[in-house]
């Protein structure tokens, strides 16, 4: 019988060093390619994790105001509401005031939340009432006031007129939270008891 020599899986030649040489360089694009591709998510979705907390903080605190009694609430942006300053602003310095704030604790907790590590202060979180008054909604909406952050003008000037006079029944409410440098607004209305 005759023998054939089976030459098919093993070659005398091997790679060269160009070969080699060019196949780690490829190898290398790729997985830095895959290494960015990484890279980006984790920097996207731990944007995306602070935006997320931030939204669910402004939340909290209309929830939070949302509770509160609407009289003295109403009460209290009357007498505080000035020519210069037609609207009341609230942090976590303003919990100590127990005739609006019942548990300063509670409110302390919601305006100046520690999560994931983090500690929100009165810079971060802040809640800003704007009676249903049509005088004082057209002064804010032609002259916002300096106090405003500029996306809390922004979004005043996108909102619509009310053509009712509801000021014995709504206080609007907007809250602003800050996160990595960019500002949440949300908005919301303090109800009187009578219509909730």
């Amino acid at each position: 019988m005759c023998q054939k020599e089976m030459n098919i899986f093993y070659d005398k030649r091997a790679f060269t060093l160009i070969e080699v040489l060019l196949s780690i360089v490829i190898l290398s694009f790729v997985v830095s390619g895959m290494f960015m591709f990484f890279t980006n998510a984790m920097t996207y979705t731990a944007y995306n994790q602070s935006k997320t907390v931030a939204v669910n903080i402004a939340r909290g605190v209309i929830h939070y105001m949302e509770r509160l009694d609407f009289q003295t609430m109403k009460a209290y942006v009357d007498d505080h509401i000035t020519e210069q300053t037609p609207f009341v602003h609230f942090d976590a310095s303003a919990c100590s005031n127990t005739s609006l704030f019942p548990d300063e604790n509670v409110c302390k907790a919601i305006f100046s939340p520690t999560i994931n590590n983090v500690t929100y202060n009165e810079e971060d979180v802040q809640a800003w009432l704007i009676p249903y008054d049509q005088a004082i909604w057209s002064q804010i909406k032609n002259n916002p006031p300096s106090e405003f952050p500029d996306r809390l003008k922004q979004t005043i000037q996108q909102e619509k007129e009310m053509a009712e006079d509801v000021s014995n029944y709504l206080l609007r409410l907007y809250v602003t939270v800050r996160s990595n440098n960019e500002l949440i607004v949300l908005k919301g209305v303090i109800a009187n008891e009578s219509i909730r």
